[in-house]
């Protein structure tokens, strides 16, 4: 039930991203969750799984997937599901290999329709204010907000549509050899990438207050002359229960440096491994935890020189993390990786660029270099193979630096945004 004087919230976000269920789970504790219209969410988590007739293989992954579409604290009975984005998704996914024409129109559909969800939602509940994030309602959902004097908070997850431009161009001339990876087996359709970056700049003009996970998107925000009264920078965290260093670990002249992600050239792979290439010796290793591209390209000359551990589940994740002493994270383009402040909580120091959007305090729990500069990243990579002590304090300053950024945090960051925004309309 909502409570008394508290703003009813609708929430639209298909996919199952942390901190949409993060901030569904957060408003409804609050007592402000009016619904939470997404894809597949599994609503019966004790039900026994049709899907046990499948192969185990089959079985296990489809329930794997059940997991990641259920969040504790989320009342079900607010969910407003809708499987047939995720049905159009897998459709998408499969018809792309064959045809760049059928997997625009499928992805313009689904993303049209689930916006028109949305739409209908917003106009069937009316509800005080609407946090919807990125791309899913710029055509439909948030104009539908401002006619009907619905309060909007929109939720962006990525970095500045400009910049993401910027450094396509830079790419393919700097990096030609590993370009064609920038999406792994994703295929890098430039036509659709502009229509995605036009509806992100009409979230833009439609939104009242816009949550951003970094300073660094902020300010490349504020350069395309958004107001910053209207960005609240919000960054996102880890559970902090379930990552956490390994108390038995010793910090010896051996070092395992870790990079946990898809193995792509957004994630700034070339430069990751041209800088291991000068700097790895006997007792280091360097381990990757991702999928590789089917087609490997530039990276099959690299991976006789790393230690590649293929995908690793959710369930895994925490206990490979704890078991390394550096986290390695160089990406090109992001919002705020998540993956960044599990490695904070598992206590590893880290070496990542200002435009992973991490909470990482230049010389205190870790390090930042510049994008693509492979000399620097070699250099803070070096620093904390060699130096035990360094590492050791940079460890502990990174576990108390994660306990600052937990999900109750954040949940409270983004209800406190939307308090501001009716307090403001009761005084206007």
């Amino acid at each position: 039930m909502n409570r008394p004087h508290e703003s009813r919230v609708l929430v639209g976000c298909p996919d199952a991203r942390p901190p949409a269920y993060q901030a569904v789970a957060g408003l409804a504790a609050a007592g402000m969750l009016d619904r939470f219209v997404t894809a597949y969410y599994d609503t019966q988590p004790d039900r026994t799984s049709s899907a046990r007739l499948l192969p185990e293989p089959l079985h296990a992954r489809w329930n794997a997937r059940r997991a990641r579409r259920r969040c504790t604290g989320i009342p079900v009975e607010r969910v407003e599901p809708h499987p047939s984005y995720d049905v159009a998704l897998s459709l998408e996914n499969m018809l792309g290999r064959f045809s760049g024409v059928a997997r625009r129109a499928i992805a313009r559909a689904r993303t049209d329709r689930f916006d028109r969800d949305v739409r209908r939602a917003v106009e069937r509940t009316e509800p005080d204010c609407a946090l919807i994030f990125s791309d899913v309602g710029s055509d439909e959902a948030l104009p539908a907000c401002r006619r009907l004097g619905v309060a909007t908070v929109l939720g962006v997850v990525h970095g500045d549509v400009d910049e993401e431009r910027s450094l396509l161009a830079v790419e393919a001339e700097v990096a030609p050899d590993f370009f064609p990876l920038y999406l792994g087996d994703g295929r890098l359709d430039l036509r659709e990438l502009d229509r995605l970056h036009d509806r992100r700049r009409r979230d833009l003009e439609h939104a009242d207050v816009v949550l951003v996970p970094s300073e660094h998107i902020a300010k490349q925000l504020e350069n395309k002359r958004v107001d910053r009264s209207r960005i609240r920078v919000v960054p996102y965290a880890a559970d902090v229960d379930k990552f956490r260093p390994d108390p038995d670990k010793t910090f010896t002249q051996t070092c395992t440096f870790l990079f946990a992600g898809a193995i792509t050239q957004r994630k700034g792979i070339k430069y990751l491994l041209e800088a291991w290439r000068k700097v790895r010796r006997p007792g280091w290793r360097l381990q990757l935890a991702g999928a590789l591209p089917q087609t490997l390209g530039p990276l099959r000359n690299y991976l006789d020189e790393v230690e590649y551990v293929g995908r690793v589940g959710s369930r895994e994740m925490p206990a490979l993390m704890a078991k390394a002493d550096v986290f390695v994270f160089p990406s090109l383009f992001e919002g705020s990786a998540v993956v960044t402040y599990e490695a904070l909580a598992s206590g590893l120091p880290c070496v990542v660029t200002p435009n992973a959007g991490s909470v990482v305090r230049d010389g205190v729990d870790g390090f930042l270099v510049p994008a693509r500069d492979v000399d620097a990243l070699a250099a803070r990579i070096e620093s904390l193979g060699r130096d035990v002590d360094l590492r050791a304090a940079a460890s502990r300053a990174a576990r108390l630096r994660a306990l600052e950024f937990d999900w109750p945090r954040y949940q409270a960051a983004v209800i406190d945004a939307i308090r501001q925004i009716k307090a403001r309309r009761v005084a206007a």
